[in-house]
């Protein structure tokens, strides 16, 4: 009893107010030290937060960036899609056009040919026509030597008989040079006299035309042998040609061969003619002459 009656006197030695005073100064500390760790936290979270938006906002401006990026890419892409298309399309109308083109060429090329045909049908049509036009032996002459001039270009020429006797080529008509300065060609069965002798004696004795090719230099620049059937009566002869006749064409080659199988029968028709003063042959003659 005693023991402890002085142990609770030690402890009552410590006045209340020391006590409390005590109490509220470690209060007082705590409370400081809570308040000054919760405003470093309120500190710490605000600049943590600042850190975070500034975070977010560059997040932000980044994805914005991409999202531009992308659709400028998309932009892009469908860009060169459409560029792509359109070299496709033009592709395929470059190869329309070239197909259009090659068939109007064509085309163009056929009715050329065409054109060029009827022009040539057209030239011997009226050949054809002039020769048998008339049968007055100057009227066929002059008609062959017109044949000659416009059609063929010939600006001297002229038309040899043969005289079977005599065994020459003789001139008869001329165009653009003086018929008297036209000398006959002897028929010797091989080439002799003068180089434009030796042609028209080698063209009346083979039957082989001669017509210049190329650029026409040298005279006779053609010589057609005139035909009856088979037998061989004459030669026209070109020896040169107009200035702006440089040379042959395939018409000239048709017309030759034209005149060669026609011309000469008509002069022999037409001197009968001339020579039986127009008289028609009787009927009855030429009813013998049939049977």
């Amino acid at each position: 009893m005693i023991e402890k009656k002085g142990r609770g006197a030690r402890k009552s030695e410590r006045p209340a107010s020391t006590v409390a005073a005590e109490l509220k100064e470690k209060r007082d500390a705590f409370l400081q030290s809570f308040f000054k760790r919760g405003a470093e936290l309120s500190d710490e979270m605000m600049q943590e937060n600042r850190r975070l938006r500034d975070q977010l906002s560059a997040i932000e401006a980044e994805n914005a960036e991409l999202k531009t990026q992308l659709a400028g890419d998309r932009a892009i892409r469908d860009l060169l899609k459409k560029i792509g298309q359109l070299e496709s399309d033009k592709s395929r109308l470059l190869s329309t056009v070239n197909e259009q083109k090659e068939i109007t060429g064509q085309i163009s090329h056929r009715f050329a040919q065409v054109e060029s045909e009827l022009e040539s049908f057209a030239n011997l049509y009226v050949a054809s026509f002039q020769l048998h036009l008339s049968l007055r032996l100057p009227t066929v002459v002059r008609h062959v030597k017109e044949l000659l001039q416009q059609l063929i270009g010939a600006r001297s020429a002229a038309i040899y008989l043969a005289d079977e006797e005599g065994r020459h080529l003789v001139p008869v008509a001329c165009e653009g040079i003086d018929l008297a300065s036209v000398a006959s060609v002897a028929l010797h069965d091989g080439a002799a006299g003068d180089a434009v002798s030796a042609v028209i004696e080698r063209a009346f004795l083979t039957g082989v035309p001669h017509i210049a090719e190329g650029a026409v230099t040298d005279e006779p620049a053609a010589c057609i042998p005139l035909r009856i059937e088979d037998r061989l009566v004459g030669v026209i002869v070109v020896f040169g040609l107009f200035a702006q006749k440089a040379e042959f064409v395939t018409l000239d080659r048709e017309l030759f061969k034209l005149l060669g199988a026609h011309a000469g029968a008509t002069l022999v028709a037409a001197y009968h003619y001339t020579t039986g003063d127009g008289r028609l042959p009787a009927p009855e003659a030429l009813r013998r002459l049939l049977e």
